[in-house]
């Protein structure tokens, strides 16, 4: 099922980013080689983004590919680690809780607002924020499921 999972969220950050970069070029070539350019390639990007980022959260839980500093944890015992690590993840996991608790109530609110250039319910925009909160506590449980089998080898 992770496997699945990773797969799909992998596809659809590639596609967002893909999306975003063809709409900036395409930006800039109707700027310099075009009499007009469109006036909705910036708000698309944006959105492109919001989404890229929002749905790679997850994998950058389980790929740690998010900025940490670690100098005080190595100085720690490797079983220690783990445990630090564990408190960590359930501080992420706690914040976006938080975040999918009160992004539900905005966007019953922002589902009024379309944007500007492309009409696009802006409910839509804002689910982003609970795909990722959701995301990144899936992930961290996963990671917290792989600490404990970690801490319970033997050294």
């Amino acid at each position: 099922m992770k496997k699945y999972l990773d797969k799909i969220l992998e596809w659809a950050v590639i596609t967002s980013f893909i999306m975003m970069i063809l709409t900036v070029i395409l930006q800039i070539i109707a700027r310099y080689g075009l009499p007009w350019s469109p006036h909705w390639t910036e708000e698309l990007a944006r959105f492109c983004f919001i989404y890229m980022v929002s749905l790679g959260a997850g994998l950058a839980v389980q790929e740690r590919g998010y900025v940490n500093v670690t100098t005080l944890i190595n100085l720690f015992p490797k079983k220690a680690r783990y445990y630090m690590d564990n408190v960590i993840l359930y501080s992420v996991i706690l914040l976006m809780l938080f975040m999918v608790v009160f992004s539900i109530p905005l966007i019953e609110i922002v589902t009024l607002q379309t944007s500007a250039s492309l009409k696009l319910n802006m409910g839509i925009m804002y689910f982003s924020m609970t795909c990722m909160g959701l995301f990144v506590i899936v992930y961290c449980f996963l990671e917290l499921r792989n600490n404990f089998k970690r801490i319970r080898q033997p050294v």
